[in-house]
């Protein structure tokens, strides 16, 4: 590390008993805060892999081209003999209409990405439960004519497919997937729709997206053209897959549209529900009105997966899309990067402060100069305070955020980091309304797992969450925004031998306690914990920072002087901080999903790639530290600023610098090609050498 850590006893000597503390608005502001925060004591030396958010105008994605270059997605394979009708008599050559869509995994969500005639109105929001498309506006669904050709069936397009027979005009609001892998991570998206026959099948590709977390892509097959027969309207499912149907019961299809044959694709555990083993691509077919039977499922994802199921059905599901949609609206909104709308999701640098006059034990603030992008890209962080604590991340901690914490484990974070606290925040456009929304989530992390009440043996542990709506689509404020997410209730379970999880909207440690008192006894019913033990915020506004590593010049030059992003506010005494050891600070922007981590880590990575599924990742087989010392003294004043004297550039930091490039230490990677060290970074370490400290 570059800082000289010292005692947490002695960092709260040197805070001194302040009158004032930092304002958590997600602004570092030097003038008025710079006697509270220490110096950088960390600054990012990766390019952002997860979007970057530029200045200028915002003007949204190119739907008519970019969806063309999709190559990969969900490819299935339907024995026409299924299908039936004149689609068999003709051997896959007589038209066809299709409607489609991505939907949650019980079914009874539909996002926006639709299969429609061109006509979608612009910016169309998820639709949610089942929908009336007489009165969307547009045509939702879409002649097609299979092509005449051989298919190898692997989720990547073949060039027998002919051209597209449907291109997508919508963002996607089921997150936009930055992964680049098989398995993908963090979204869900139609681009493009190719179909082929081979006299004996009807092949459908749909190139795009299908987030492996249960997220499903629902085709309906119109085998007549509404020759007079088919579903208009969707009524009651049968057989295995009847959830299918039933969730999206009441839908009504466009006029000229009759559903006769149903086919999806999901993803699901088959193994064991643990929430860490990755899902698996899953397909389900039948008619309409019969029985919707499970076709199989896959060993996993990507071309080496793909094949051959059940009953004369393939299937092959390749995530590692990147193009195609986006996952913003297209129309402006707002037209520039702002206080609340981002672009990309980067983590540039950390500061921190302790205030011993504020609480029983004081309060922690931290600054964390970053961008979060409105997808609901999900920032971690985690706390090393106490004692005790999970250097491992187990599978039985508290439930918050969809389970989202549990599907972090078997992460290893660096020796001596053992995580006792988790704060998570995210934002994203509400799909009901178009609403961007703030979250945060808190949690404790125990060294044994959840804690279990003395009574019922249920959890006694909360899950604890907080936010709200903060502008409109527009980017106008909403009546009441909330910006300054501070955990001051209403919502706060109380455990009454039933609940198998306990949700609040106080901070986590805050509502054990109170919640524990009352099941005791101690407290009577109703009583509430102490509002603001937590407090976040987040300002979007920052265009510098780090670049994107497909930048024409990657740099991380900027990553220092970012002063504004997420500044974060916690009670010592709801960390549970035992007023002595050094207070640790772990991190990462990870997709919605929580299950795929990008290069942007608190401690830096030796090299450019994103770390991928995160119950892989042991930050022991990585070099360097992947967290920082919050109770460390300021370190230097810009990146050749290596060693005491802190704030004086001289011959220490030379050998500073030079032991470090040698050990190839993180330290001293300063210039693209980032992971490689050579001539680059000594030129980066003499220019920043020569510009002094201010």
């Amino acid at each position: 590390m570059r800082n000289t850590a010292v005692s947490a006893a002695a960092l709260v000597a040197l805070a001194g008993a302040a009158l004032a503390q930092p304002v958590v608005d997600g602004i570092y502001d030097p003038g008025t805060e710079g006697a509270f925060y220490s110096d950088v004591l960390w600054s990012q030396n990766q390019p952002t892999a997860f979007g970057d958010s530029e200045a200028g105008e915002f003007t949204g994605g190119d739907f008519g081209e970019d969806p063309a270059l999709v190559t990969t997605g969900v490819e299935i394979c339907i024995p026409l003999t299924a299908i039936g009708g004149p689609l068999e008599a003709s051997g896959g050559t007589s038209a066809f209409s299709l409607a489609g869509w991505v939907n949650s995994g019980d079914r009874t969500f539909m996002s926006n990405q639709l299969i429609h005639a061109g006509d979608l109105p612009l910016d169309t929001n998820n639709l949610g439960g089942a929908p009336d498309f007489t009165a969307l506006g547009g045509t939702q669904h879409d002649a097609m004519a299979a092509n005449n050709g051989a298919i190898i069936v692997d989720g990547q397009l073949d060039a027998n497919y002919g051209a597209a027979q449907f291109l997508q005009t919508n963002f996607t609001g089921f997150g936009n997937d930055t992964s680049g892998t098989e398995i993908g991570g963090g979204g869900s998206e139609i681009d493009a729709v190719y179909a082929a026959t081979d006299g004996v099948n009807l092949y459908l590709f749909i190139a795009g997206n299908l987030e492996a977390n249960g997220n499903a892509m629902d085709l309906y097959i119109d085998s007549d053209a509404n020759a007079g027969t088919g579903a208009t309207v969707l009524g009651a499912g049968a057989g295995a897959g009847a959830f299918i149907i039933d969730g999206q019961s009441g839908l009504a299809f466009d006029a000229g549209f009759g559903a006769d044959f149903l086919v999806s694709a999901d993803a699901w555990n088959h193994d064991a529900d643990d929430g860490t083993t990755p899902n698996v691509p899953r397909l389900w077919a039948g008619p309409v009105g019969g029985a919707i039977d499970d076709q199989g499922s896959l060993a996993g994802h990507g071309a080496a997966n793909a094949g051959a199921v059940l009953n004369g059905y393939s299937l092959g599901v390749d995530n590692s899309n990147i193009a195609g949609v986006i996952g913003d609206a297209a129309a402006p909104s707002p037209i520039a990067p702002d206080a609340d709308w981002g672009y990309g999701s980067e983590l540039n640098n950390v500061r921190a402060y302790i205030d011993p006059a504020d609480g029983p034990m004081g309060r922690l603030y931290i600054f964390i100069g970053a961008n979060a992008e409105a997808n609901f890209n999900k920032i971690n962080f985690f706390l090393d305070c106490a004692p005790g604590g999970q250097g491992t991340l187990r599978n039985d901690n508290v439930d918050i955020s969809f389970n989202g914490l549990n599907r972090m484990a078997d992460l290893i974070f660096d020796p001596p980091f053992t995580a006792n606290y988790w704060i998570n925040t995210n934002m994203g456009v509400d799909g009901g309304t178009g609403n961007l929304q703030n979250f945060t989530d808190a949690g404790v992390i125990r060294t044994d797992g959840v804690l279990l009440d003395p009574f019922f043996l249920l959890t006694a542990d909360y899950g604890s969450f907080f936010g709200g709506f903060v502008t409109d689509g527009t980017g106008a404020p909403v009546v009441d925004p909330v910006q300054l997410m501070d955990f001051s209730g209403p919502r706060f379970d109380e455990q009454d031998g039933f609940l198998a999880s306990l949700f609040s909207n106080y901070g986590p440690s805050g509502s054990v306690d109170v919640g524990l008192d009352i099941l005791m006894g101690v407290l009577p019913s109703g009583s509430i914990p102490p509002s603001n033990l937590v407090e976040l915020d987040i300002n979007n506004s920052n265009t510098g920072g780090v670049t994107a590593n497909d930048a024409a010049v990657p740099s991380v030059a900027d990553a220092p002087n970012v002063n504004t992003g997420i500044e974060i506010s916690v009670d010592l005494a709801e960390l549970g901080w035992d007023g002595v050891q050094d207070i640790l600070l772990a991190g990462w922007v990870a997709s919605g999903g929580f299950d795929f981590i990008s290069n942007q880590v608190i401690g830096g990575l030796p090299a450019v790639d994103n770390l991928g599924e995160v119950s892989l990742i042991d930050f022991t087989a990585i070099s360097g530290d992947q967290f920082v010392n919050l109770t460390a003294v300021a370190g230097g004043c810009n990146a050749a600023d290596l060693a005491e004297p802190f704030g004086t550039l001289d011959f220490s930091d030379v050998i500073a610098f030079l032991t470090a490039f040698g050990s190839m230490d993180p330290a001293a990677d300063l210039a693209a090609p980032f992971g490689t060290f050579d001539f680059s970074d000594v030129i980066a370490f003499l220019g920043a050498f020569g510009a002094g400290c201010p």
